[in-house]
């Protein structure tokens, strides 16, 4: 029997296996599941509403907080601001009181920290757990002229992203296996690496690049990194890109910790980096205006069309071709020993 790969699931086998089984169309769904979209568009009378669902599996410190933002990032790569929130939470036979409590706690500072509504939820405790599982489901609203899809993007675009690569991914690493990095990474960078939770959201980014003017298409990357994110950009659009490696961003402690843990940057997940493909003559706006109101945003390629492929020229101008699958590089070091 032919198993999945840890993470996603091929882009080939959602296209076979579950694009093929979705139940009863619907006028009213303006854009449901697709490669490399991050959350579904429902016509509701005079608005729309934006609905995405996201667990996190991969993370034990701040699994409650990062659950809210995971979630309404998705929201806002359409445009949308996250409104309400629900969740199941699933823990690991033997947990207590103290575990649930965390959890809640930091899902209400992450709630208010964004002004978003828990509305509701489940919780159990799950047999054959080994640790703490949150599905989160975040449900926004946006004016019907004012959404963007990641399927949005037009040859000639240029490709902008936010902060650095790899912020989620670094965050996990750092805070979940200190001990594994004691000996190979100075203290200080961890410290400063465990901080990186700090900038995992993307609302900010995505409502002032909205502001600005300009925004063809926008997509947060989350597992597989931003190698991964840019490819679904592309894979919606139908459309190539040329990205160049030296320009996309990676921040002193994510390069330290995954040089030392020899992992690639651009392969780890990637929440709090924002991809934005931008029409040429706003992208210059969008990127000032970002680094304007403190987000750093770097241009880092340009769509092109498909039969001309998917590419990351090297730093020693060699080319790659971006491929699937990309599965998520924090994986292989979740499976180390402690």
């Amino acid at each position: 029997m032919q198993r999945f790969p840890l993470g996603k699931v091929p882009a080939s086998d959602l296209q076979r296996i579950v694009f093929r089984n979705l139940g009863v169309p619907n006028k009213r769904l303006l854009l449901g599941p697709k490669i490399g979209e991050d959350a579904a568009v429902v016509e509701m009378d005079d608005s729309l509403i934006v609905l995405s669902t996201d667990p996190i599996a991969g993370a034990l410190a701040n699994i409650g907080w990062l659950s809210v933002h995971i979630n309404a990032n998705d929201v806002a790569t359409r445009g949308a601001r996250p409104v309400w929130y629900l969740c199941s939470i699933m823990l690991p036979e033997g947990s207590g009181k103290s575990t649930l409590k965390r959890i809640m706690a930091q899902i209400d500072r992450a709630s208010r920290e964004l002004g978003i509504t828990v509305v509701g939820g489940h919780s159990e405790t799950t047999p054959l757990l080994g640790r703490p599982i949150i599905v989160g489901f975040m449900v926004g609203e946006v004016k019907s002229n004012r959404y963007v899809t990641s399927g949005g993007a037009v040859v000639g675009d240029k490709l902008i992203i936010t902060k650095t690569a790899g912020i989620e991914g670094t965050a996990i690493i750092a805070n979940d296996h200190e001990e594994l990095l004691r000996k190979r990474v100075a203290k200080e960078v961890v410290r400063k690496a465990q901080k990186l939770y700090e900038r995992i959201s993307v609302v900010k980014d995505a409502m002032i690049a909205m502001d600005t003017g300009g925004v063809s298409a926008m997509h947060d990357p989350t597992e597989g990194g931003v190698l991964c994110g840019v490819w679904e950009l592309a894979e919606a659009s139908h459309l190539g890109v040329r990205i160049n490696n030296a320009k996309i961003p990676v921040s002193i402690e994510t390069e330290a910790i995954c040089g030392r843990l020899n992992i690639d940057p651009l392969r780890i997940m990637a929440s709090g980096s924002l991809l934005i493909a931008a029409k040429s003559s706003y992208a210059a706006r969008i990127v000032a205006k970002l680094i304007s109101e403190g987000i750093p945003a770097t241009e880092i390629g340009q769509f092109t069309r498909y039969r001309d492929g998917r590419v990351m020229i090297g730093r020693d101008n060699s080319e790659m071709n971006l491929r699937p699958p990309f599965q998520d590089e924090v994986y292989q070091v979740l499976n180390r020993p402690r």
